[in-house]
């Protein structure tokens, strides 16, 4: 396809080469629709789809969150309960899920079946375009809230499936700490608001104002489709246009995010989590330090300061962690770098401190931050961080997720806000601006310009509070009482009635000519062929080697068997002892520390492990393996020297 060409109502508006990941990319826009489509071609089985939608939250009612349960409770097409329940069952899906974000909720699916992947578009896509929440009130009851009562004598309480789930959050410290860094770093935007509810403020929302969250947003004028993989191009636009995008018009939908205006000064905030009544209370306070970076089409400010957060904070010669733990500062310290919103921040916190410490710890902070910057940081420890996080982004290895949906991810950090979203998936030259940044003081300018001049910070001190839980519930139960207080006896027999009618529909079976409208795989839609790992088998110096040729993105995996026949059965456990402490502890020409940082400068990662294996194909026999297993960078390949990492340990 050229640009300009147009396929199923879709016009080809751009078409990129990306090496770094063997692909190439489609952006797409659906001229009745408005709808957006970005498709990453090439040759992985594992194809990707999700539908995101921008849904900046306005309030703390949880509306992005709860619409996001409610679109999964049955649509047009699929009008049961919990249709993804049944379609699971007979589905060969590797990924399938949703998610809501601070400013948009997605919906990805995965699957190396090409009939599988059709079947869960079809069901995704009904289900955010068409839901039954807008005809069945019982949707928002179920999902995000309603009065419950037992009898008229009993009181009246708050339940729902997102209201639980939130009143649990909001339990939580570490939630509630993330929650106050958004809210403080970003008072004037939509990121001051909960976009998942707080508690106290769901029961706020109403059936038509969960309509129109959902009448808003969820329209194709204000989506990012996305696909990636070995897929059927041609069929996958048709399908999507005739039995989805066709169907909508254009329309101007203000979805956009407002940027917050930068502080003139840092701004100091104490909050409180709940403990319980009888709890101690010492060392027991979280401190954190926020600062906005950068903005989100800034990914060279966004790679090098998480470099630097891995760098300074993360490995065991992090020189702000040692600082702070050397301060006396509480007992363990974190970083993160998120990026995942329209103007990334840094994050720093520290647990079980006392609340007279936040000065300190700013301060210790800063110090060490200033010494680096002036004195430079040392190398070794940057080039380790710079290598792991190019290994990282080469392998795009999160366990279970998809290689695909991993990349989908990255272009939602430029997409969204209104970047090209091809950009976030080429690197090399990134990196090689990262590299040569080593010499030229890029790193301490960074450390300069986002942390030491930068006056967008917040400082929280979070402390523990044995009542903050009591006077919640509380408070709630006071609201109750009063909203009974004026209910008539009919309005409370309603609520009982409705709470029966809500229960009765969760223990209903949904009805088999229901059940039978979910797309499920049959025999005939899986291959019979099992896959295949090219293996070719080589000599190299007297050793047999097998050597499978694919495509890696530059990284090599290598894994060494060594026999442990040797071993007698009743030194077996030494053995996994020995495995655990490879790597991990000081050796004669290497401190722990050091170790650390040489397989961070030169790999991706070395594992020691003992395991059993059958000989052949009898179940009978078997033998005993010890294992080492590195992943490093193929130009690295020279400085892996697994020899000498197994001496000296």
């Amino acid at each position: 396809m050229q640009v300009n060409d147009k396929m199923h109502g879709f016009l080809l508006k751009e078409t990129k080469e990306v090496p770094e990941i063997s692909s190439r990319c489609f952006l797409f826009e659906h001229e009745k629709s408005g709808a957006r489509l970005f498709y990453v071609q090439n040759d992985d089985d594992n194809k990707v789809f999700s539908i995101s939608f921008r849904t900046p939250p306005v309030d703390d009612t949880g509306a992005a969150h709860i619409v996001e349960h409610s679109t999964l409770c049955g649509s047009r097409k699929f009008p049961l309960k919990e249709p993804f329940v049944e379609l699971v069952k007979g589905s060969l899906n590797t990924f399938l899920n949703a998610m809501t974000y601070p400013d948009k909720t997605m919906y990805p699916v995965a699957s190396r079946n090409a009939q599988d992947f059709r079947n869960l578009m079809d069901v995704y896509l009904d289900a955010v375009f068409y839901p039954q929440m807008h005809e069945k009130p019982e949707v928002l009851l179920q999902e995000g809230w309603h009065y419950e009562i037992d009898n008229p004598e009993a009181p009246l309480r708050y339940s729902g499936v997102v209201y639980n789930e939130m009143k649990g959050a909001t339990s939580s410290p570490e939630d509630l700490l993330e929650t106050e860094l958004l809210k403080r770093l970003y008072p004037d935007t939509a990121y001051a608001f909960e976009s998942g509810g707080n508690p106290e403020k769901i029961p706020e929302i109403t059936q038509e104002s969960f309509a129109a969250f959902h009448k808003k947003y969820y329209h194709p004028s204000n989506s990012y489709i996305y696909l990636y993989g070995d897929l059927d191009l041609d069929g996958t636009l048709a399908f999507i246009d005739e039995s989805y995008l066709s169907q909508f018009t254009r329309q101007e939908i203000d979805s956009a995010l407002k940027k917050q205006p930068r502080f003139d000064g840092m701004k100091r905030v104490t909050a409180e989590y709940p403990v319980g009544a009888e709890e101690d209370t010492a060392e027991k306070t979280y401190l954190a330090l926020g600062m906005i970076i950068c903005d989100a089409g800034d990914r060279l400010t966004r790679a090098a300061m998480s470099i630097l957060t891995h760098a300074l904070f993360m490995t065991d010669a992090a020189p702000v962690t040692q600082a702070l733990m050397d301060a006396g500062i509480g007992k363990d310290v974190t970083a993160s770098l998120e990026a995942q919103i329209a103007q990334p921040n840094l994050a720093v916190e520290v647990t079980n401190a006392e609340p007279e410490d936040a000065e300190r710890f700013y301060q210790v902070v800063t110090d060490t931050i200033r010494r680096l910057a002036e004195d430079g940081i040392d190398r070794t420890l940057l080039e380790a961080s710079l290598n792991y996080l190019e290994f990282k982004t080469r392998e795009s290895d999160f366990a279970s997720t998809p290689k695909g949906l991993v990349y989908n991810l990255a272009v939602m950090t430029h997409w969204l806000y209104g970047g090209d979203p091809a950009e976030p998936l080429f690197y090399e030259q990134e990196f090689k601006t990262l590299r040569e940044g080593l010499k030229s003081g890029l790193f301490e300018d960074m450390l300069r310009r986002c942390v030491l001049d930068n006056p967008h910070k917040v400082l929280i001190t979070m402390k523990p509070s044995r009542t903050m839980a009591a006077e919640r519930e509380a408070a709630t139960e006071k609201i109750l009482a009063e909203k009974k207080a004026v209910m008539s006896a009919a309005e409370i027999e309603e609520i009982i009635a409705t709470t029966a009618r809500l229960k009765e529909m969760q223990q209903t079976p949904d009805a088999p000519e229901l059940l039978e409208k979910i797309p499920l795989l049959k025999l005939s839609d899986i291959r019979k062929e099992e896959d295949t790992l090219p293996l070719e088998e080589k000599t190299l110096k007297g050793q047999k080697v097998l050597f499978s040729d694919i495509h890696t993105n530059g990284i090599a995996y290598l894994s060494f068997f060594f026999d442990g026949a040797s071993i007698a059965p009743e030194q077996q456990h030494y053995a996994y002892l020995l495995c655990d402490l490879l790597g991990a502890v000081d050796t004669d020409a290497h401190s722990y520390a050091e170790l650390t940082n040489l397989a961070n400068l030169h790999t991706g990662g070395i594992s020691y492990d003992v395991t059993a294996m059958t000989k052949g194909d009898t179940a009978d026999e078997w033998c005993v393996k010890t294992i080492v297993k590195a992943r490093v960078l193929v130009r690295k390949l020279p400085e892996l020297e697994i020899r000498h990492l197994c001496r000296s340990s």
